[in-house]
């Protein structure tokens, strides 16, 4: 990793934190080229112009990563903080048509930088959508500043903090892949994104505010994944506005797939790029499968583990198997039903209660043969605690089970208490010199389940 650092004259911000790399390392001076000092991979190049003017920087230097040190101001937000984010200009309002629109983002050191911030300080660190200049930038960027007005600006202990955090930077880990979203939503100061890159292993790229959505063509949307690298998106749902359905038409459009914290939370051992096409397959089905994580059997993820060339073609095909057969199965063991799961080459939804709403196998897989082993081996299980009759001309699963009839059992003069409970755990009980023998107060009760799905999902 060769990274630039580049302070500007005319920012007291970016002077304080120019003074702290100096002091913090020893760097050596250039005698040519457009950096004035280099320390190991770093050069630090000190410009007399405004950072957001800095089109096409990166063209005279040798580098990988562009960190612009930066103020940043604000009159609403007052008192020390710290921010860090991309650059690009959707309005077009400060570049001509020549000049693109995105400068390329930098994921994996946004994320490093903030996390070192707020390993370092007790100062806010906020993360901020894309704004402002320079977007002719084809190495990869982020400004990182001091906010927000002149007090903060020349802080020394602030401007220390931001020069450890950006030399903290060369790390091996910035060269780890990390999956990637771009972002939409919310206001300026990204509070969603910034909790899920906190809270997650994933980066984020380029971010959008609610009020830059109605900007956003499918070209710039395009663009942004682009120079972010990203795999998907992240919506802040509650905070999209009327542009929502709009924005999430052009990202399904250019082929990504929109993920909640849910869905990032419990990916689990299942590759990206194998959940990614699996959560664009549910989609293609017609399924919402929000509100419950997508879960992919040990033998279909090892099947497709193997064949990594045809993901790209995943497709899939719902089970016609009524789930509630599933679930009661999954009451009376749970442990032998979810290792037979695991046997089979199948995807499924878990909700939260643990309950399983949908099963899905790939298109090429036999699914009427997948759907009997699954409704034998249930049956194998509910034998363990009721009575189970099959009809196949019916198609229909009859459960019968001994109940404690409570009713039953007080006209036989059973009052509530220890003789009540004990008659209703199985046990015979007397009364004065009469017994009452479970088998009087138990009563049989069937019940009937279609074997096809009842369905529990919402659809597209």
């Amino acid at each position: 990793m060769r990274a630039a650092i580049v302070c500007s004259e005319i920012d007291d911000a970016s002077q304080n934190i120019a003074r702290h790399l100096l002091k913090r390392v020893f760097w050596a001076r250039c005698s040519e080229g457009p950096a004035q000092w280099t320390y190991g991979n770093f050069q630090l190049l000190v410009t007399k112009e405004r950072l957001i003017k800095q089109e096409a920087l990166d063209r005279g230097l040798n580098a990988d990563l562009l960190i612009f040190a930066s103020r940043h101001q604000s009159e609403k937000r007052k008192g020390p903080v710290f921010t860090a984010h991309f650059t690009g200009d959707i309005a077009g309002s400060t570049h001509g048509e020549s000049i693109p629109t995105l400068a390329r983002a930098a994921p994996r050191a946004l994320k490093l930088v903030v996390e070192t911030l707020k390993r370092l300080s007790r100062i806010e660190v906020l993360v901020e959508i894309t704004h402002h200049g320079p977007c002719d930038i084809d190495t990869p960027s982020l400004f990182v500043e001091i906010g927000s007005s002149k007090a903060e600006w020349t802080d020394e202990a602030l401007g220390d903090i931001v020069a450890q955090a950006i030399l903290a930077l060369d790390s091996p880990s910035l060269d780890l892949a990390c999956a990637t979203a771009v972002g939409f939503g919310g206001p300026h100061y990204a509070v969603r994104h910034a909790d899920v890159l906190l809270g997650t292993d994933i980066c984020f790229g380029h971010m959008f505010a609610t009020y830059q959505l109605e900007r956003l063509t499918q070209e710039t949307v395009k663009e942004a994944f682009e120079k972010s690298r990203a795999q998907f998106a992240y919506f802040d749902r509650k905070q999209m506005g009327t542009n929502r359905d709009r924005m999430l038409s052009i990202v399904h459009n250019l082929g990504y797939e929109v993920l909640r914290k849910g869905d990032i939370e419990g990916r689990g051992d299942v590759s990206w790029e194998l959940y990614l096409r699996i959560k664009r397959a549910l989609r293609l089905c017609g399924v919402a499968s929000e509100g419950a994580r997508i879960r992919v059997s040990a033998s279909l993820r090892d099947a497709l583990n193997a064949r990594t060339s045809s993901i790209s073609r995943f497709e899939l095909k719902r089970l016609d198997l009524n789930t509630a057969i599933i679930k009661l199965a999954r009451a009376v063991d749970d442990e032998a039903l979810m290792q037979l799961i695991e046997i089979e080459k199948i995807v499924y939804l878990e909700r939260k209660d643990g309950s399983i709403p949908a099963i899905f196998v790939p298109a090429e897989i036999n699914a009427q043969d997948v759907q009997s082993a699954l409704l034998e081996r249930c049956t194998d299980i509910l034998t363990q605690r009721y009575e189970v009759e099959y009809s196949q001309p019916k198609s229909k699963l009859y459960i019968s089970e001994r109940k404690f009839n409570a009713r039953l059992a007080r006209s036989l003069g059973v009052a509530d208490g220890p003789l009540f409970a004990k008659l209703a755990r199985g046990e015979p009980i007397r009364i004065n010199s009469k017994v009452i023998k479970p088998e009087d107060v138990f009563t049989k009760v069937r019940k009937a389940f279609d074997i096809a799905n009842a369905d529990e999902l919402g659809q597209h």
